[in-house]
């Protein structure tokens, strides 16, 4: 589904994250956007390289090739996008593919770094605490890092970016995987009667059965350091393969 990245009354960054096979069925970024007044209320949207995966602004693509710049004319509010192969990667693991990296800067200081791969991305953002706070996935930036769980996250920002808000053209259509059906069986029942309790009431009922359920596992799991392990003791040989498990025969 689409969550908050960074939300603020001038800066919006929002993010799609879906199920992959590299990530054992857990939910990995797949698309990000990013709007507000910051720059003019357009919108940079980065897909993943799979399907024809795009970079685009306001729906035209722009560096469609490796090497190439894209600098915003309007000088109230400058930007560029930049797409090339150089970069620190997040994740070593990542070094035998193909490098699409995306270097976006940004008013008000920020940078982001979107390394695009085939279907989920790595990204980083750098910024400074934001003017009237800030919050979202990244956090509220108030020092204290005890409440930027992802329930306190959820309690604030609510636990979908609601309809209104939404920076993508359209919802990405859900999907719930194996790995995530046989882990949710593992929440205590406490714990998951409170966390389906509170989706339904952060949904307002308008939720469908496939939303509640990954509301409810986003509640269940989404503090454990543990859950890509748990996900691991659920996959299949075809999934233990595309994470890269060599020593698996199908």
């Amino acid at each position: 589904g689409e969550f908050w990245i960074v939300k603020n009354s001038q800066v919006s960054i929002q993010g799609v994250y879906r199920g992959t096979q590299y990530t054992y069925g857990l939910a990995a970024t797949h698309k990000v956007a990013i709007g507000g007044a910051f720059i003019g209320n357009h919108i940079i949207q980065v897909d993943v390289m799979e399907n024809d995966g795009k970079i685009t602004i306001d729906g035209r693509e722009i560096c469609k090739n490796l090497g190439t710049t894209y600098e915003h004319e309007n000088p109230n509010f400058p930007f560029t996008v930049v797409q090339d192969d150089v970069g620190v990667l997040p994740d070593k693991a990542a070094s035998v593919f193909k490098r699409h990296i995306v270097h976006i800067k940004l008013p008000m200081g920020i940078k982001m770094t979107v390394f695009r791969w085939t279907n989920y991305m790595d990204l980083t953002i750098e910024m400074q605490p934001l003017p009237g706070g800030q919050d979202g996935s990244c956090g509220n930036f108030n020092g204290n890092p005890s409440d930027d769980t992802t329930p306190l996250i959820f309690e604030r920002v609510g636990v979908r970016v609601a309809d209104g808000e939404l920076l993508f053209p359209s919802r990405s259509p859900d999907s719930w995987s194996f790995e995530e059906a046989e882990m949710l069986k593992t929440c205590d029942s406490f714990t998951f009667a409170n966390a389906k309790a509170k989706c339904n009431s952060e949904m307002k009922g308008l939720g469908t059965a496939i939303q509640i359920k990954d509301c409810t596992f986003d509640q269940c799991f989404g503090m454990n350091e543990h859950a890509l392990r748990a996900a691991r003791t659920f996959a299949n040989a075809a999934d233990k393969a595309a994470a890269g498990e060599t020593s698996v025969t199908a």
